[in-house]
């Protein structure tokens, strides 16, 4: 725990325990004759009372004995570390899932020393997490908590991974079945008939999505620049390779519209005229009586327009960025388009 300075503190009703503007707790002392504090690095009031007497022994000049960790401070260090193997779209995902484990586990859980907790507490926490989460929600949980425990095995804080006791649960496969074309012409043209601000911003950025097939977070990181020869060039800084994508005609028109509305369109301004798009989406098929889109979903329409367009799922999978050949994209998308095996079969000549 660091020691940081500031006037920014609020008591809160248990002493020497201290809420910063922030939301952060810390634990102020007086000893050897001067004020000093700590941050307990924490915003949960629960946990901050539970870490407050070791703190205060520290702070005083007593040792932290080796391994008292809490639960909630594990998992909380675990998402903050910087990691280099992972994605930084998988931390800011373990970041999130910390926040709804945390706010799951029981106080008395989240404060004991994580070499002090059992399979059986642990199992117990996660059939109560598993009926409110999303399986894929709870697999990635599991993830996060093996790595707290792996850390702490490294740190000799630990000798076993509880967590390896707890199984994963098979994700449910969901059959999506795509807006018409025509029903999305509908669903664009009233985000952009809302007469707000963002309104156009909001539409074209629906329609960037829908036909490029780019993820969100992929999507916001394309500038101008990297838009050359009727392509979407992107270089992958993990293992530097560069992906193509084509521009269908659709998304070819929607550039030349987007050049054309006053955008700044220099090689390094970004693409996309608005970061997410999600709330006019929802209210737009709300409005149409659609059923519910996520932001994620315009990147299946793209899929679903190729496939039923012809191109064939190993192309489809090099253009979404799949290294598979095509074995995820047929799972994910045979079902929306029938004939297309036999559209196949019908090119073989014998």
């Amino acid at each position: 725990m660091a020691t940081r300075k500031t006037t920014r503190l609020k008591k809160s009703k248990v002493e020497n325990l201290f809420r910063h503007a922030n939301g952060v707790y810390y634990v102020r002392a007086r000893t050897n004759g001067k004020q000093v504090e700590r941050s307990l690095q924490t915003t949960d009031y629960g946990l901050a009372v539970s870490l407050l007497p070791d703190a205060l022994k520290n702070l005083r000049g007593a040792p932290l004995a080796l391994g008292t960790e809490t639960l909630g401070q594990a998992v909380e260090r675990e998402a903050a570390r910087d990691d280099a193997d992972l994605k930084p779209s998988t931390q800011r995902y373990y970041r999130q899932l910390a926040k709804s484990i945390n706010a799951s586990l029981s106080v008395a859980i989240k404060a004991k020393p994580i070499s002090k907790v059992t399979v059986a507490e642990l199992r117990d926490w996660r059939d109560s997490f598993a009926a409110k989460a999303s399986r894929t929600r709870h697999n990635g949980a599991l993830a996060l908590l093996r790595r707290v425990w792996n850390r702490a095995i490294e740190r000799r804080e630990a000798a076993v991974n509880p967590v390896d006791a707890l199984k994963r649960l098979k994700p449910e496969e969901r059959q999506w079945y795509p807006p018409t074309k025509e029903e999305f012409a509908r669903l664009v043209e009233s985000i952009r008939t809302q007469n707000k601000s963002h309104s156009e911003a909001a539409a074209m950025t629906v329609e960037f999505l829908a036909y490029t097939g780019l993820r969100i977070s992929e999507a916001l990181s394309i500038t101008w620049g990297d838009i050359r020869d009727g392509h979407i060039v992107r270089r992958i800084a993990k293992n530097d390779e560069v992906r193509k994508i084509p521009l269908v005609p659709a998304a070819q028109d929607l550039l030349m519209r987007m050049r054309a509305s006053c955008l700044e369109c220099a090689p390094k301004n970004a693409v996309m005229p608005l970061r997410s798009p999600r709330i006019a989406l929802e209210r737009a098929c709300k409005r149409l009586g659609f059923d519910h889109l996520r932001v994620h979903d315009l990147r299946h329409i793209f899929a679903t327009r190729c496939l039923e367009s012809g191109v064939d799922f190993p192309t489809l999978a090099n253009w979404l960025g799949h290294k598979d050949g095509g074995i995820l994209a047929a799972k994910v998308y045979g079902h929306l388009v029938p004939d297309h095996s036999s559209k196949q079969a019908a090119r073989v000549i014998v």
